[in-house]
């Protein structure tokens, strides 16, 4: 009896292994898992969006793009292939079907491409850009206009409205005067239009007392935007500078400058100088508020004067990302010496430097 006994022990321990066993093997599957198996994607070296559950790739491109032969790169898991492959030239005029297989099976997403409005919106106060009133906001619209030719538009205060903006991606809004650092009264007025823009996803570049919309707006409510000069300006015998903090943003802001040293650009040389700054004050890099401002408010200074960035800390260029209701992008420029226009005519020999940064701001903002 006590043999039978042990032997039915036996085989009922053997029946249970073996059920755990077929168990653990049918939901063992070597490789990485199939539903989450593409990591990274960019189309046209932009990063796509990548919805797992729903089986969809979407990336968003500028306007101008020529869908019929965009680049793709895609990363995956070692062991798994993806069709087509990556390094593959695609037409997306029409969603194309992306396949991977890990060795066991196969999963296939949808890749689709939605282009951005194309227009850049440059606002003055002026009927026409010959109508502008400051010499500096006036360079600004001039060269906004040369560089971005037939995406260009541009749209006085009084005929700001939301048709106008109708197709506009990124608002360039250079503002500056003397003797006051407020907004126009004009732009103010139809401020409930850049509100809706702005709210609903759409990108701003603001330079000089300019600055100040992104307080107007409400997307800044930190109050430390309080190193202001309205001056009427004079002669100043020093070159000065720009310095950029090394983050992957400021990086991409900086591209193309003609440095002096590590980050840092010469913006003006010497001669008469407006100094009209419109800066964030920070006191250190190493306490708050420049400590803890990204994580308040999803902000990134990126620059500051050049004799500061190493320690005290200044918010020359601030990057705004989209925040609680704000769905859009900002990028404050109000670096006094970013001068598109020199009082004393001479030729600035580092204006290139600004030129660029502009470009640089307006051009990372088409993409978003």
């Amino acid at each position: 009896m006590k043999k039978l006994i042990i032997k039915k022990a036996i085989a009922i321990v053997v029946l249970v292994l073996g059920l755990q066993s077929c168990d653990e093997r049918e939901n063992y599957m070597e490789g990485p898992e199939v539903l989450n198996i593409v990591e990274s994607v960019l189309i046209n070296n932009k990063s796509a969006e990548i919805d797992h559950l729903a089986g969809k790739i979407n990336v968003s491109l500028v306007g101008n793009t020529d869908l019929s032969g965009v680049s793709f790169e895609a990363t995956a898991p070692k062991g798994v292939t993806i069709t087509p492959e990556s390094g593959s030239t695609l037409d997306l005029n029409t969603p194309v079907e992306l396949v991977v297989n890990n060795g066991v099976s196969d999963r296939t997403y949808t890749i689709n491409a939605t282009l951005l409005p194309s227009k850049i919106a440059f606002l003055g106060d002026g009927a026409t850009i010959d109508d502008i009133a400051d010499d500096d906001v006036k360079a600004a619209a001039l060269w906004t206009q040369a560089t971005y030719g037939s995406d260009f538009v541009y749209i006085s205060y009084e005929a700001l409205s939301d048709d106008a903006l109708n197709g506009v991606n990124v608002i360039v809004y250079v503002h500056d005067q003397v003797g006051s650092s407020n907004q126009p009264t004009a732009l103010l007025e139809k401020l409930n239009v850049l509100s809706k823009f702005y709210v609903q996803g759409g990108k701003i570049v603001a330079g000089l007392l300019g600055t100040g919309l992104v307080e107007e707006l409400g997307r800044d409510t930190s109050g430390l935007r309080n190193i202001i000069g309205t001056g009427a300006g004079g002669s100043n015998p020093d070159t000065w500078g720009i310095g950029f903090t090394n983050s992957s943003v400021a990086n991409i802001i900086s591209k193309g400058l003609e440095f002096y040293d590590a980050n840092k650009a010469f913006v003006i040389n010497a001669g008469y100088k407006e100094d009209h700054n419109a800066l964030w004050n920070f006191n250190s890099i190493e306490t708050a508020p420049y400590a803890t401002f990204n994580s308040l408010y999803n902000a990134e200074p990126i620059a500051a004067w050049d004799w500061a960035v190493d320690g005290q800390a200044f918010g020359g260029i601030i990057v705004w990302n989209p925040f609680e209701r704000f769905k859009g992008y900002m990028i404050t420029i109000g670096i006094g010496g970013m001068e598109w226009s020199m009082n004393d005519g001479r030729d600035n020999p580092y204006l290139s430097n600004v030129h660029k940064v502009y470009k640089n701001s307006i051009d990372y903002l088409s993409s978003k």
